[in-house]
């Protein structure tokens, strides 16, 4: 029986054939045998080669999901799925239909970002690939958001179907008859300024979204996830320091973005519509302006060092980008005094999210950890008693 460990401690073990009757007991036995090898108390049957499965074989399955804290039967066929969905038991164990594979070669490329590359499937439907490193239960996170937000009125694109694509994974949606607000101003810089006041009027009726409890994840958890991953490069009482920054933004059940900036944003007729909702959640619209912020104001400023030709990263000139923010800012916050004032606010805190996802980032190698922690210490730590003091007023400026 072919198996091996995943790095989040999961034994995935790969069935063939049949499991019934004949060699139900002599599988029960080989699994016990591997959990009690490995000490795995999570289990993902790959079921991609399993041809059947009686009622011997579901018993086994039913015992395995009592006594272990997690069990997934992953890539079943239409055929034995139809056995789980009978019997009921779809509807109590974590049972997943195999994805269909999708040959994105020779497809149009509509765009590429941060966590894959969009082409063109049909006419009326467009694929996102994610890049290699991205689990299956990553890409789900990110379509289920999007269907929770499009019920919830958030102007978004229909996800249709997760798929495969080759050793990656993909989502289908339905193909958006619009541009980026990046490539219209790259195409016609005059449009900037009806670009940054409509994405800045939607940004704020975004926040007006009440998000029911439990329907979509924290906003705080990708925060809190990278601060997990950098925390061997600080003492204990630094990693307290960068978690007691998080837990002081107050709790608000507003819809989130959490990537918000003019790639994300399409335009088609007058209308606008987001895209790239993976990190979306509920929470305090301040987390999005932290954000923003970082976008239009770090990160831009960080790529126009490196460019020759000074482009930001999100399609347009770094000069763009700045007159991009002061338009979005005053149109959202009301007036350019607030404005101002919210951006010297904001800075801490965008460097405490820009430093902390670089330095979180699996590509970025070890050796260059220690710069990034001393970074942090500089641009936030150094601030925290400040930072601290700033959150009654940020909020307030957003409380109009």
């Amino acid at each position: 029986m072919r198996n091996r460990m995943c790095e989040d401690g999961t034994l995935e073990v790969f069935l063939e054939g049949r499991v019934d009757s004949g060699n139900a007991d002599a599988f029960s036995d080989e699994l016990a045998a591997l959990l009690e090898k490995t000490g795995a108390v999570r289990l993902t049957l790959n079921c991609a080669g399993l041809a059947y499965v009686s009622s011997a074989g579901l018993r086994v399955f039913m015992r395995l999901a009592k006594q272990l804290e997690a069990l997934r039967v992953d890539e079943v066929s239409s055929e034995v799925y139809e056995i789980f969905d009978v019997t009921g038991l779809a509807q109590i164990l974590d049972v997943r239909k195999a994805l269909r594979e999708v040959d994105v070669s020779g497809l149009e490329l509509l765009g590429e970002g941060a966590n894959g590359s969009v082409y063109r499937l049909t006419p009326d439907e467009m694929i996102k690939v994610f890049r290699p490193g991205l689990t299956l239960d990553d890409i789900e996170s990110e379509r289920e958001a999007s269907r929770h937000a499009f019920l919830l009125g958030v102007p978004c694109a229909i996800p249709f179907d997760t798929v495969r694509c080759g050793e990656r994974y993909g989502t289908i949606y339905e193909l958006l008859n619009a541009v980026t607000l990046s490539e219209r101003i790259a195409a016609d810089p005059s449009t900037l300024e009806d670009c940054a006041v409509q994405s800045a009027k939607m940004f704020k009726s975004l926040h007006a979204i009440e998000v029911p409890k439990d329907t979509l994840p924290d906003a705080k958890r990708s925060y809190y996830g990278r601060l997990s991953r950098i925390s061997d490069s600080f003492v204990p009482d630094e990693n307290k320091q960068l978690r007691h920054l998080l837990d002081v933004i107050p709790p608000a059940d507003r819809f989130v973005h959490n990537d918000y900036h003019p790639k994300n944003v399409m335009y088609s007729n007058g209308e606008l519509m987001i895209i790239d909702l993976g990190d979306a959640g509920s929470g305090n619209p301040l987390l999005d302006c932290i954000h923003s912020y970082l976008v239009f104001n770090l990160m831009g400023a960080a790529i126009r060092e490196r460019a020759d030709d000074e482009m930001s990263f999100v399609g347009i000139t770094y000069g763009e980008l700045r007159r991009y923010w002061a338009i979005f800012t005053e149109t959202y916050l009301g007036s350019a005094e607030r404005a101002t004032r919210m951006s010297a606010l904001l800075e801490p805190w965008g460097w405490l999210m820009y430093l902390s996802a670089s330095m979180s980032h699996p590509r970025l190698p070890k050796e260059y950890h220690p710069r990034y922690a001393n970074l942090i210490r500089e641009k936030v730590l150094a601030h925290y008693e400040e930072m601290i003091a700033s959150v009654d007023e940020m909020d307030g400026l957003l409380a109009l």
